[in-house]
């Protein structure tokens, strides 16, 4: 039985998929991922299955169909924060190829030119941080996937505490027509900004970008 490929497909812009992961789509009977991922290969004719609610569901409609060649999209890179890990428990490492992409982290930290080997990477993505901040003080580079408001707020309580060493930086709609990159140096103008979706915010120590 052929295994489930699991394609991370970047930042979201069609440049950034990598040829491997275009190869993996166009050669499956079915595509499953979130709507905007599926528009990403208009020209596929193959059955797609749009991801809304549970993933419990989606998991057992993937067992339903693992006699035919199954493609999940997940966005950014598969390793990273990622549906991915919850695929490969339900069918082993084994029965599942994971083909990597392009995550917006790398991406923010790329258009800053800063490396991202030791920073701490933060998902708020459907929860609150837990990171103290005696936690993030070790760090001079902090990268969080913004998720909503109430954690746009945490981060703008940590740079409260953190103190003027810091400043955030907000990266915003990575890799399309309308991306924005934004300094926040106060707390107080960071909770009354609006973000959209696909926010990475970066929690930087001032001197790095002397």
């Amino acid at each position: 039985m052929r295994p489930i490929d699991i394609v991370g497909c970047g930042p979201g812009h069609v440049d950034y998929l990598a040829p491997v992961a275009r190869h993996s789509v166009e050669q499956a009977d079915v595509l499953v991922g979130a709507g905007h991922l599926l528009a990403l290969f208009p020209e596929v004719g193959s059955q797609r299955i749009e991801v809304r609610g549970s993933m419990s569901v989606i998991l057992d409609q993937l067992e339903l169909l693992r006699k035919r060649n199954i493609c999940l999209l997940v966005s950014g890179d598969s390793g990273l924060f990622s549906l991915a890990q919850l695929v490969v428990r339900r069918f082993g490492r084994k029965n599942c190829r994971v083909i990597p992409g392009v995550s917006s982290i790398q991406v923010a930290f790329s258009r800053l030119a800063l490396s991202w080997n030791s920073a701490l990477l933060i998902s708020a993505h459907g929860r609150i941080p837990k990171e103290t901040t005696a936690c993030l003080a070790q760090y001079d580079r902090i990268a969080l996937l913004a998720g909503d408001t109430v954690a746009i707020a945490w981060v703008a309580d940590r740079l409260v505490e953190l103190g003027e060493a810091y400043q955030v930086v907000s990266c915003e709609n990575l890799t399309f027509e309308n991306e924005t990159i934004r300094p926040f140096y106060s707390a107080d103008k960071l909770r009354q900004a609006v973000f959209p979706a696909r926010t990475v915010l970066l929690l930087l120590r001032r001197d790095l970008l002397l």
